[in-house]
């Protein structure tokens, strides 16, 4: 597989074996395992035909820029949709149309893996035109059969709104509490352990959560954070970073442990233009639930899984659910790609020779109902 690997940094050895193995997919739409090429990246040097080169950032964290179309072509598609399997696929339809030129249409299409099993299409309904939706969260798989099937939608303006297939509308959930409001940038995730969906406020103090049977003259519920055991060497970092943008992003294991993730990014001055740069995450992990409030432990070891991050619901997989995948690593998709190894403390970005290799399409990948057995 690495002699494999290799040739993707070496066009020409790349196109020879093409030319005399059909079987050989990299470089093209749909790799075979999308997470070895990043684990490839994330291992080698320069390559021989400077294709791909390594630098240091200014702040020690590690780029990787690639110069090649194909190279960068695969990371993308690697990165947004890893997962080549059956599974929820969410399109957002933005198009003008004869009775219906001022709304946002959200189609969700799922696939079963059993081939006997029949495929789900539904068309939500329609959302005010203009709208920036932040991301997308679902009660379970989509089923038209089941009345408990539940979609809440997070929007960047700080509101949500919930769907229930059963009343064939939306629904707005009311989030002013106590002069706080949820953050605008962190994810809205469901807690299949807790049958909840969350979300945090700005500064990741407080949880706001609400169930699936919801209604609009109910209120959401809050439960307040506390942070402990950072260990004595984070202190004084933390005095740094406090100055960078903060999201945080509630995920939720396969095996029921819930972790809260801080985001840190900042901008910086390149080539005479601002670039918003990922810096660090840290990484808390539930401990117990106390009158109200939610104790979460700091940790650097969330074992033998891998976190995704991005514009669209926080998930988290075994790192065997696809190989190629690192342990305790968190892969991220907005500003930067990148790869944050939780052990070494490390963050690895990807970069094109104009700057970081960003993107803005929603969702970056699929639902995390495609990637969690059920």
């Amino acid at each position: 597989m690495s002699q494999l690997l290799n040739r993707i940094l070496n066009p020409l050895v790349y196109k020879n074996a093409l030319r005399h193995n059909n079987m050989v997919r990299w470089c093209s739409s749909t790799p075979i395992y999308p997470f070895m090429l990043i684990d490839h990246l994330l291992k080698v040097g320069d390559s021989s035909e400077g294709n791909v080169t390594r630098r240091s950032g200014s702040d020690g964290e590690n780029e990787i820029i690639i110069k090649n179309n194909n190279i960068l072509t695969d990371v993308r598609d690697a990165m947004t949709n890893g997962f080549n399997q059956s599974g929820v696929n969410i399109h957002i339809k933005d198009k003008t149309f004869l009775r219906d030129n001022d709304n946002i249409r959200i189609n969700i299409y799922y696939k079963p893996s059993d081939p006997k099993s029949k495929s789900v299409t539904v068309h939500l309904p329609p959302l005010p035109k203009g709208i920036q939706i932040q991301n997308l969260a679902m009660s379970s798989l989509p089923d038209l059969e089941n009345e408990d099937w539940v979609v809440a939608i997070k929007f960047s303006v700080s509101q949500l709104r919930l769907y229930r297939h059963k009343d064939l509308r939306w629904s707005d959930i009311e989030t002013t509490h106590a002069h706080e409001s949820i953050s605008p940038h962190s994810s809205l995730m469901y807690s299949k352990k807790d049958q909840r969906f969350y979300t945090t406020t700005p500064g990741g103090q407080l949880l706001c959560s609400f169930g699936p049977n919801f209604n609009e003259k109910d209120e959401p519920k809050y439960n307040r954070v506390w942070k402990q055991d950072l260990p004595q060497y984070m202190l004084y970092e933390l005095e740094q970073i406090n100055s960078f943008t903060k999201t945080d992003h509630l995920v939720e294991s396969p095996s029921g442990e819930t972790f809260l993730i801080s985001w840190y990014y900042g901008d910086e001055f390149e080539s005479d233009t601002i670039v918003q740069k990922t810096k660090r995450f840290l990484v808390f992990k539930e401990q117990e639930r106390r009158a109200g409030t939610i104790i979460m432990s700091y940790t650097e070891n969330i074992g033998d899984h891998c976190v995704f991050l991005g514009h669209g619901e926080a998930m988290c997989v075994p790192a065997s659910s696809s190989p190629g995948l690192r342990p305790n690593c968190i892969y991220f998709v907005g500003h930067n790609y990148g790869v944050f190894d939780i052990t070494t403390q490390t963050c690895t970005l990807f970069y094109t020779e104009k700057g970081p290799l960003r993107s803005t399409q929603f969702p970056y990948w699929r639902h995390p109902f495609s990637l969690i057995p059920t």
